[in-house]
C-alpha cells in the first residue's frame, strides 16, 4: 500500500538552515541533548551526526564536487522515508508499527514494548530505541497535524521552498519537472523515492545523485524482514536466543493486555487490525487536494488558519 500523500524535498533549494529539524523537535516535544557529552564535537557541520530516539529528522551535509570540479556541499534529509514495502511493519510483533489511513508508517507508543525488531529491520536505520521508556521511536508524518488539515511540522519553518506536500502523484510530477529544469546545472540530478522500497512517502530531488547525498541507490530490506530472522538479528545468539525473545515478546504482550488472538494482519494492504478495527488514527485525515509549498509565506488552510 503506497502512501497517498508525500513530502517533496528539493535539495537544490535547501540551504542547510536546519529549520525543519528544529520544527520537528518543537512540535513533537523531543528533548535536546542534556549535556555536551551527549553531543560531542565531531568536526562536521551536522548536529547531531546521527538520528536518535530524540531526533527524528536531521539535515545531512556531505562534501562533494560540483559539475565544474569545485568543492561544494550536498545537503540531505535523514528521517523516516515511509516505505510502501516497509520492513518495520512486517516484523512488528505487537502491531505498534503500522500504516495510517493515508499509507504512511507510524508507531503507536501505547502498543510498543521495545522488542526492537523494527530497529533491526529498517534498511535506512531509522527507528531508534529509547532506553528511558523502553520503546522504539521515529517520525509519524505528523499524523496529528494531518488529521486537522495541516501540513507536517517540518515544512512550517522552511524559508526557501525546499519542502512541498500534497498527493503523492502530484509530488512525483513536480519532482521530475524540477529535475529536468536543473539538469544542465546538475547533470547527476536524481529523483529519489519513486521506486525505492516499492515507493517512498518522501520524494527527493538530489542534485548530486543518491550516492552524493549518502543514500543507497537500491535499498534492500535485511533478512530481518522475516520475523524469525529478525529475532535472531536482535538477540545475536541464534535459534535458542530467538526462541527466548519470542517467549519474552509473547509474555510481554500478554502482560500488557495484548493477546495474539485479537490481532489480524493483511499482508497485501499491510494493515494490522485490533479485532475488526484497523489500528490507524480514527479521525479522518483531510487530504491535501493540491501541492502545498511552504516558503517565506505561511500556508493557509481552507478556513484561513495558519499552518
Amino acid at each position: 500500500m503506497s502512501s497517498t500523500v508525500a513530502i517533496l524535498f528539493d535539495a537544490s533549494k535547501c540551504t542547510g538552515c536546519k529549520g525543519c529539524q528544529v520544527a520537528c523537535k518543537q512540535w513533537n516535544q523531543l528533548p535536546a541533548a542534556t549535556d555536551f557529552g551527549d553531543a560531542p564535537f565531531s568536526g562536521s557541520y551536522e548536529s547531531p551526526v546521527a538520528n536518535t530516539a530524540d531526533t527524528w529528522l536531521r539535515v545531512t551535509i556531505s562534501e562533494t564536487d560540483a559539475a565544474d570540479g569545485t568543492p561544494t556541499l550536498a545537503l540531505g534529509r535523514d528521517g523516516c522515508w515511509h516505505c510502501s514495502d516497509a520492513p518495520c511493519v512486517s516484523v512488528c510483533s505487537s502491531g505498534a508499527c503500522h500504516r495510517s489511513v493515508d499509507g504512511t508508517v507510524t508507531l503507536d507508543q501505547s502498543k510498543c514494548f521495545g522488542c526492537q525488531y523494527c530497529v533491526a529491520a529498517c534498511p535506512f536505520k531509522i527507528p531508534q530505541f529509547c532506553s528511558r521508556d523502553g520503546k522504539a521511536k521515529k517520525c509519524s508524518f505528523c499524523q496529528d497535524r494531518l488529521q486537522h488539515g495541516r501540513t507536517p511540522a517540518c515544512m512550517k519553518s522552511c524559508p526557501t521552498g525546499a519542502l512541498s506536500f500534497g498527493p503523492r502523484s502530484e509530488v512525483i510530477t513536480a519532482a521530475q519537472a524540477r529535475a529536468m529544469a536543473i539538469r544542465e546545472t546538475f547533470p547527476s540530478v536524481e529523483v529519489y523515492g519513486v521506486n525505492q522500497m516499492a515507493g517512498l512517502g518522501i520524494i527527493s530531488v538530489l542534485p548530486f545523485g543518491a550516492a552524493g547525498h549518502r543514500l543507497p541507490a537500491n535499498p534492500q530490506a535485511p533478512l530481518a524482514t522475516k520475523l524469525e530472522n529478525a529475532m535472531a538479528v536482535v538477540t545475536g545468539v541464534g535459534v535458542l536466543g530467538a526462541l527466548g525473545v519470542a517467549t519474552a515478546a509473547f509474555v510481554g504482550g500478554r502482560g500488557s493486555g495484548y493477546g495474539e488472538e485479537q490481532y489480524s494482519y493483511d499482508a497485501v494492504t499491510r494493515i494490522t487490525c485490533d479485532g475488526d478495527v484497523p489500528m490507524d488514527p480514527q479521525a479522518p485525515i483531510k487530504k491535501a487536494d493540491k501541492l502545498v509549498s511552504v516558503g517565506l509565506k505561511s500556508a493557509q488552510t481552507p478556513e484561513g488558519e495558519e499552518v
